[in-house]
């Protein structure tokens, strides 16, 4: 069989060739312009308007102006030492129960002295030496240091008496009143005091005494007796000298010297109040010290 012959179509125009490609052209248009983003404007959000909050108008109150708190009483110094320590353990031990603040000073040759000046020391008391000095009427000669002793025997006889005592850290005097105007063997014996790193409070049992100016001389620490508290005997006599060692205090730092009688342990009890609301009572080393700072304060 024959094979058919196949006729050839005939090619696009130019024509048609601008018509199709108006066609694509338009076909691309449409697209983009279906697929364009959308714009949306956006009104600007306003912040909320601030109100204004109307406050409720306080009432002015007057508040009276606060008082001020009372100044804390600065009570005036006051120093107590009790003498003629070392004989009576019952009686002088409540002197110890009292609470006070108080110093004791024992007799080197007392018979309860070591007892109890260990005893006075554990519990919180200051101790002294009672040191027994030559009187214009001998009342105790025992172990009394005379105007007859010469400097040596009479600075071993210090050492030796101090070293009876434990604990001590200063002395005074027992009678005295001779002795101690005597400025020869006074310095003797300061000099041994000093040496011994211990201070010294002069009892004043004479007016006539050179112990403040052969201290000075030394440049030894010590203090003067004020008050005797028992020079008069009975509780209502001591109380009154407790009276006047708070008023002198009032004035300028005082000590009182008394001794353990009964009649002082009640005296003070019945003035122990006062004792306690109208003076500050502080350990011999602590009036010292406070001298101390006021002298040389009066330097400048």
């Amino acid at each position: 069989m024959a094979k058919k012959k196949r006729t050839k179509k005939p090619a696009p125009s130019a024509l048609g060739w601008a018509f199709l490609f108006f066609l694509l052209l338009t076909a691309i248009l449409a697209a983009l312009w279906v697929l364009r983003p959308l714009k949306t404007t956006r009104k600007p959000i306003k912040p909320p308007e601030k109100t204004k909050k109307i406050l409720p108008v306080k009432k002015e109150t007057t508040h009276p102006s606060p008082q001020k708190a009372p100044l804390k009483k600065t009570l005036p110094m006051a120093c107590i030492i009790i003498d003629d320590m070392g004989q009576n353990p019952a009686l002088e031990r409540k002197f110890f129960e009292l609470g006070l603040v108080i110093n004791f000073s024992f007799l080197p040759n007392a018979p309860f002295t070591r007892r109890l000046a260990t005893e006075a020391h554990a519990r919180g008391y200051e101790v002294l030496v009672h040191l027994p000095l030559q009187a214009k009427k001998v009342h105790d000669k025992s172990g009394v240091i005379t105007l007859r002793t010469s400097q040596e025997a009479l600075k071993k006889q210090v050492r030796k008496m101090i070293a009876k005592v434990p604990y001590a850290i200063g002395v005074n005097h027992h009678m005295g009143s001779l002795f101690t105007e005597d400025k020869k063997h006074v310095r003797w014996l300061l000099e041994e005091v000093k040496a011994l790193g211990l201070f010294y409070i002069d009892s004043r049992t004479t007016a006539k005494t050179k112990i403040p100016k052969v201290a000075e001389e030394l440049a030894l620490p010590f203090a003067e007796r004020h008050v005797f508290l028992d020079h008069n005997r009975g509780p209502q006599a001591v109380c009154q000298a407790i009276k006047l060692l708070i008023k002198k205090a009032r004035h300028s730092p005082t000590i009182a010297i008394g001794h353990p009688h009964r009649d002082t342990l009640a005296g003070l009890k019945m003035c122990e109040k006062l004792l306690r609301e109208e003076v500050r009572l502080v350990p011999i080393s602590v009036f010292l010290r406070s001298e101390y700072d006021q002298a040389v304060l009066k330097r400048f």
